[in-house]
């Protein structure tokens, strides 16, 4: 088991991975190490001959990455000798007769060092598997608002990479996790990482954090909606999608006002009931503003197929999963399995929900577009009348772009479309019109819209009151979509 190191020792051995070349860039970049060895990839001999070489590198990354035993005297002629002390001191390393072993997988994320287990746990379906940081947790990172916090909850923390992030503009985080080896192993990384304001926990749920109020929890539970509990890491006990509601509807509780809740979440689709109306009924009266973004659904057997290929080595056994997956989804009428994120913002008053499909999630951090949309809402709620829109003094995005298509014509190019599109966050996008682009041009953010549009409404010789009308129907959804700011 993992012990944590006293804080100059851990600074030690941090340097001394980032010195050696242990950095995401160089291995993704320079070694083209794009996944660790995985039965399930067939990748070993691949990752055996990219390190063939004997050096100080390929000796870390043949214990830390691709998991293979090392001939001790043949690792101290490039490892230095404090450095195994400290690696066996804190369990990184054991011996085992002449051979070296790593006991975990030293993953290199974010500018962290992270230690989780070997995908050869999951080959052995060991039900307390800490998971390695996957396409699912980059994607909570990158969904995760970041802004000064004075305390943060990381629910589920697994390996803690979420907790980690949030620490440098969180006072405190709680890192907390129903499986006390993961708590073991988020802990061992604040530690390696230099970082001391996370505080990590054992225990079910927010019962971890009973008494505690927070400015933000983020979340990537296990949701996995299967007919057996088998992996700490993404199964529960509860029945279909229930353990994500029970998360959504307690959360609340634990926000301060004008904190924020953020999942990766996944929902079953039942026969009469649509998946946004079973969504809506998740947020209903929990005082907060939410926005969820369902970014794919699957069938259930495509589904089922994906979880069994995922966490199962064995394909003698798929026939007989298989079957129990689907009599499972049969028995409670699922039709479909939605997956995708959920941000919740508690705030005082009317709340508004927003349930919507967009398949394209950013691939870069867009924590700020996510507080822009609902700053944006919220502003718009606050404007529901027209005179009290027609006050503000809106101006384009500095992400804003008009794209123009033309194709060639007998004399010269002939436009073909105009889109106004924004470059970061979220890529929306409008088809406009060119006397619509011409109306936007005027908000620049030195006049009211309603100045913009008298002047519009004389350069395109149109009536003062049809111009405001069909204006403020388009000035309304680009605000709310980010195009328009005020």
């Amino acid at each position: 088991m993992l012990k944590l190191l006293p804080a100059d020792e851990a600074k030690r051995l941090r340097n001394f991975f980032l010195e050696s070349g242990y950095t995401e860039e160089n291995l993704r970049v320079k070694l083209d190490l794009k996944d660790p060895a995985s039965g399930r990839l067939r990748n070993s001999a691949r990752l055996q001959d990219l390190t063939r070489e004997p050096n100080l590198i390929n000796t870390l990354l043949r214990w830390f990455w691709i998991g293979s035993p090392q001939d001790a005297s043949a690792a101290a002629k490039y490892v230095p000798a404090w450095f195994i002390s400290l690696a066996r001191q804190c369990g990184l390393l054991r011996q085992n007769e002449k051979d070296l072993v790593a006991e975990v997988m030293l993953l290199p994320v974010e500018g962290f060092i992270l230690a989780a287990d070997h995908t050869s746990k999951l080959d052995v379906a060991d039900p307390e598997l800490v998971l390695w940081t996957n396409p699912t947790s980059r994607l909570l990172s990158r969904f995760a608002v970041r802004r000064p916090s004075r305390a943060t909850l990381d629910l589920g923390t697994g390996n803690g990479i979420q907790a980690l992030s949030a620490a440098s503009h969180s006072e405190k985080v709680i890192a907390t996790d129903l499986s006390p080896r993961a708590v073991v192993f988020a802990a061992f990384n604040a530690c390696l990482n230099g970082i001391e304001n996370v505080e990590c926990r054992v225990g079910d749920g927010f019962e971890p954090a009973a008494g505690h109020k927070f400015d933000l929890i983020v979340s990537n539970p296990p949701y996995y909606i299967t007919p057996s509990a088998q992996y700490l890491f993404c199964d529960n006990p509860m029945d279909l999608d229930h353990f994500c509601r029970r998360l959504v509807r307690e959360a609340p509780t634990y926000l301060t006002e004008d904190g924020y809740f953020q999942m990766i979440f996944q929902c079953g689709e039942v026969r009469g009931q649509p998946w946004k109306e079973r969504l809506a009924e998740w947020l209903d009266d929990t005082g907060c503003d939410a926005w969820v973004i369902k970014s794919y659904g699957r069938d259930p057997s495509e589904y089922a197929e994906e979880r069994i290929r995922q966490t199962t080595s064995s394909p003698a056994r798929d026939a007989e999963l298989y079957d129990s997956y689907m009599a499972y989804y049969r028995e409670r009428n699922v039709e479909a399995i939605h997956g995708g994120v959920i941000a919740m913002h508690r705030r005082s008053g009317q709340n508004w929900i927003l349930v919507e499909e967009i398949s394209q999630i950013p691939k870069k951090p867009f924590g700020q577009s996510v507080l822009r949309t609902f700053a944006a809402r919220d502003f718009l709620q606050s404007h529901a009348s027209n005179d009290q829109l027609l006050g503000v003094m809106p101006r384009l995005s500095a992400d804003a772009r008009l794209e123009q298509v033309s194709k060639q014509a007998e004399r010269g190019w002939k436009r073909e479309s105009l889109t106004l599109r924004l470059t970061e966050g979220f890529e929306f996008f409008v088809e406009l019109q060119p006397i619509l682009a011409e109306f936007l041009s005027g908000c620049n953010g030195t006049r009211t819209l309603a100045e913009v549009i008298v002047e519009f409404a004389a350069k395109v010789n149109a009536p003062v009151e049809e111009s405001q009308r069909e204006c403020l129907k388009i000035v309304r959804k680009l605000i709310e979509r980010g195009f328009l700011v005020c």
